[in-house]
């Protein structure tokens, strides 16, 4: 590296873009000259993160706010996309070690040779035939991943490192930490999604990756007070200073355990392979030490000695952008930049570097281009200087002989490009507008699923024999071995006819709709019997009958059409279903089936966090005013099987006008009123229809739970 030029050390985290420029300094120290930190507005490893979508982004923000023309850059790679193995030698001669350290790694490295980048370091102390090498490896798609992102926002790196490499490289150069003749210094750095665990020795190393870091913290927050990502992250960053520290805390102790355990279990295999180091002191970096109890805990729980926080970086010249508060604030999280910026200037222990070898020459290429271009420059200038005075004299005698045709011929290249950029124009919106109708109907495609899912949990769970059968004549074997057991009105099946879903701007508004006995009479054309097997009796019937929005519910736009975007104050959905009950043998019995088991069951999990929907438990435009109830019981307008009258006013209805079950013989029932698997006489079923009201967003916290008030989550 040219002495005086400046270098980053960039790191792309999971959780923010963190870069730091430095310059070399008297003495063997550093200048700080900038620093940056961007943080994503999700975390990377979120579900629903477009990692490619937020790293440009973080990139270009990059570029556009500092001044980087010139600089070289070392980048970061994540510990857990690496492969680091650190073995020792035979004794061999110098020249030998690159064959013996190829044949090793052929052996040690998980992956075809052609599909990864691999590097090593050779540690031996000055005064030791023992040689100890690392090796360090990554797959090149995932290299090429990074150089993709870098390469679109103009930045080629001069290097490629790990970040434990570049954590040993800040600990080794800066003077961190404990480390002489048989002592050694423990780095634990928290990241985001993993823990990298450093142990550095004077002439070695030795580290290992964790799965456990930040966002553990936080989904253990999420899953204690039932918040979202979002919320639960800013109730960890202002824990300490909460009012509800001890309530967070305590959700978080597993987390602590789980990690303390890990580390413990990492140092204690360490230790058994290497007797002769001891471990005396631990430096704790990363921005998840910021909270308090954590070092605590580390204190408490490793036999090491004292865990210290990363507080200052030692060998950097003090200025005003070192005391920057930003800088202070988030110093923490800048070692494994600090480190990489080091690698650059020189004055790093591990030089390796993971760039692929064609990468690498162009970079040498391009820092020696300067000199090469101002040679050449020199030379082209001196040759072309004879004939210079008479390009000029002919150009101008050109000029003016045909300045007229000349002019014309630009203006009609104009208006030629002008009317090609119009049509391109037109093209591209119409192409656009296009793209942006497609992903408008992917919009919300998950939500109906979700809710016919909902409606289908609902239902109460089959008997398991009866739900293992697999085959017609296993079902009817079964009924006939125990008739007692399995009377079809002991079963307590709900088989569903209708299950429609309307959506309503705002479903706080929306009246309850009335069911409409023409449309009733037409939605139970063609009734049949679900499926026998596992899901008999649980059979989600077709999202709505006839036409599109046509519903025995009422009028209103079909789940189909509906756009939950919509502005409103309560959006939401009306589900209304239909269908019999096998159970029960007078109403009575059938009314406490709905009332003590289906309406509170609805409730239990239409009271669940994460579906993007809850059932509320009152309506306010209830048909009924004398009571607000969300789930009433069942409303039933059906026509019966000897009438074609429509009975209204009786709640529930058999098939049949009997109050009991009939009493023909299985010859003697009407195949309109016979079951088409079983045989059994349906007229003994109850008809129900019953609607409820779902919500659109998350469930509201409950008086009395202990999740925090909106302003501390």
């Amino acid at each position: 590296m040219a002495s005086g030029q400046a270098v980053w050390g960039l790191e792309l985290g999971q959780c923010a873009l963190k870069a730091i420029k430095l310059r070399a300094a008297d003495d063997g120290q550093v200048e700080l000259l900038a620093f940056d930190i961007i943080e994503h507005p999700k975390i990377l490893s979120q579900p629903d993160a477009d990692v490619e979508q937020l790293t440009s982004a973080a990139l270009e923000k990059f570029v556009s706010r500092n001044d980087w023309q010139g600089d070289a850059f070392v980048v970061g790679v994540p510990g857990q996309q690496t492969f680091a193995r650190f073995c020792k030698l035979p004794p061999v001669e110098p020249k030998k070690i690159p064959d013996i350290v190829k044949f090793e790694a052929g052996q040690q490295i998980p992956f075809d040779m052609d599909d990864v980048v691999w590097d090593y370091e050779v540690f031996q102390a000055e005064d030791s035939p023992d040689v100890e090498v690392g090796i360090f490896a990554m797959r090149k798609d995932l290299i090429r991943k990074h150089l993709d992102h870098l390469g679109a926002v103009g930045i080629n790196p001069f290097a490629i490192q790990t970040i434990p490499s570049a954590l040993y490289n800040f600990c080794r150069f800066d003077a961190q930490g404990v480390i002489g003749d048989n002592v050694a210094t423990v780095i634990v750095d928290v990241g985001a999604q993993n823990t990298d665990l450093v142990i550095v020795e004077p002439n070695s190393a030795w580290t290992r990756n964790i799965p456990l870091g930040g966002n553990s913290f936080t989904e253990a927050l999420v899953k204690s007070f039932k918040l979202s990502y979002a919320k639960a992250e800013n109730l960890k960053r202002g824990a300490a200073s909460s009012k509800y520290a001890r309530q967070i805390f305590q959700a978080m102790r597993p987390v602590f355990a789980d990690l303390v355990a890990e580390i413990q279990r990492s140092l204690g295999f360490y230790a058994s392979t290497h007797r002769d180091i001891e471990l005396k002191a631990v430096l704790a970096c990363g921005n998840a030490f910021r909270l308090p109890g954590l070092q605590k805990y580390l204190e408490n729980n490793l036999t090491i000695g004292d865990v210290t926080r990363l507080e200052k970086f030692n060998k950097v010249v003090a200025g005003a952008t070192g005391n920057a508060p930003n800088f202070t604030d988030n110093i923490m999280s800048f070692a494994s930049a600090y480190g990489l910026a080091v690698q650059g200037l020189g004055k790093a222990k591990i030089s390796a570097s993971l760039l692929p070898p064609e990468l690498a020459r162009g970079a040498l290429w391009r820092r020696k281009q300067p000199a090469f271009l101002a040679a050449a420059a020199c030379l082209g200038i001196a040759s072309l200087l004879p004939w210079v005075r008479v390009s000029m004299d002919s150009s101008a005698l050109a000029a003016n002989r045909d300045s007229g045709a000349a002019a014309k011929r630009v203006v009609d290249n104009a208006e030629s490009l002008q009317r090609k950029f119009s049509e391109v124009s037109s093209e591209a919106e119409a192409k656009q507008a296009e793209i942006v109708k497609f992903f408008e109907l992917q919009e919300n495609r998950a939500l109906i699923p979700r809710i016919l899912a909902f409606v289908h949990d609902t239902l109460p769970e089959v008997d398991e024999r009866l739900a293992a059968a697999q085959s017609p004549e296993e079902l009817q074997e079964l009924i006939k071995s125990n008739p007692g057991r399995y009377e079809r009105s002991n079963r307590w099946q709900m088989k569903l006819d209708v299950v429609n879903v309307t959506y309503a701007a705002d479903i706080d508004q929306l009246d309850r709709p009335q069911v409409r006995r023409s449309d009733l009479a037409g939605s139970r054309a063609g009734r049949s019997v679900g499926p026998v097997g596992p899901m008999s009796g649980r059979t989600v019937g077709p999202l709505g009958e006839g036409p599109r929005g046509a519903s025995p519910y009422g009028e209103g736009r079909a789940a189909t059409e509906a756009n939950p975007e919509e502005s409103a104050s309560s959006p939401g959905f009306y589900i209304g279903i239909a269908g019999r009950l096998l159970g029960g043998k007078v109403p009575s019995d059938a009314y406490n089936f709905f009332a003590e088991r289906f309406n509170k069951r609805v409730l239990e999990l239409g009271s669940q966090p994460g579906r993007g929907f809850y059932v509320p438990a009152e309506d306010p435009k209830s048909n009924d005013p004398r009571e607000r109830r969300n789930l009433a019981l069942p409303t039933v307008l059906v026509p019966l099987a000897n009438s074609q009258q429509a009975v209204q006013g009786r709640p529930l209805t058999r098939f049949a006008a009997q109050s009991e079950a009939p009493k023909d013989s299985e010859s003697e029932i009407p195949p309109e009123f016979r079951d088409p698997v079983t045989g059994e006489d349906i007229r003994t079923d109850w008809e129900f229809e019953l609607g409820f009201k779902i919500k659109l967003g998350e469930p509201p916290a409950k008086e009395g739970e202990a999740a925090p008030p909106p302003e501390d989550g």
